[in-house]
């Protein structure tokens, strides 16, 4: 039996605590890089979208890369065919009018109202920075002023009483089209828009 089985072990060595102590230096080492790695993150993250073509300042927490040209495209799939169907409900308004009919006349304001909350409601579902979103909420407001004021044309009881709206209704729809002019000129320029 060997003296060192005999002393409960293993024989001691200056390689075995050399190769502890390297390793341990070396952990620090990887740990103390990754640190300083991690503190320049933030700035790689930047530089990154900027080279994509992403506007940081578009981007909602959560989203990688927001451009001013994906927000334009979310606002217009939801303003174009919502315009296009509020053309729509108007001209058949002015044509129930025209023939005097005011049960249609009613049935087309009460579709311009559902078209124009239809709108309001998409157009809520979009994450739009904040310079942008105090304008969305502005043209909601507005919307929804016009759709209060149409919902009273509607319940008139004469066609005489319907037309009475028709200048208020205008004056409201022209507010309604200065904010989506606001919002399509802030989504142009990005760097205004953050």
């Amino acid at each position: 039996m060997s003296e060192t089985y005999a002393r409960g072990g293993q024989e001691h060595t200056g390689a075995g605590g050399f190769i502890l102590v390297t390793a341990s230096l070396l952990a620090a080492l990887l740990v103390l890089a990754g640190l300083i790695y991690a503190v320049g993150t933030p700035a790689r993250h930047r530089a990154a979208l900027a080279a994509a073509g992403c506007e940081p300042s578009l981007s909602p927490a959560g989203v990688q890369c927001t451009t001013a040209q994906m927000l334009t495209k979310q606002f217009l799939a939801i303003m174009v065919p919502a315009r296009q169907q509020l053309s729509a409900d108007q001209a058949a308004y002015s044509g129930d009018v025209r023939r005097r009919n005011l049960a249609a006349a009613q049935t087309a304001l009460m579709a311009e109202v559902t078209s124009e909350h239809t709108f309001d409601t998409s157009l809520a579902r979009i994450t739009f920075p904040p310079a942008v979103m105090a304008i969305v909420k502005a043209l909601i407001r507005a919307n929804k002023a016009r759709a209060t004021l149409t919902v009273k044309q509607a319940g008139s009881t004469s066609l005489t009483q319907v037309r009475s709206f028709n200048r208020r209704v205008d004056v409201s729809a022209v507010a309604v089209e200065k904010e989506v002019k606001l919002i399509r000129k802030a989504l142009a320029s990005p760097s205004q828009a953050g």
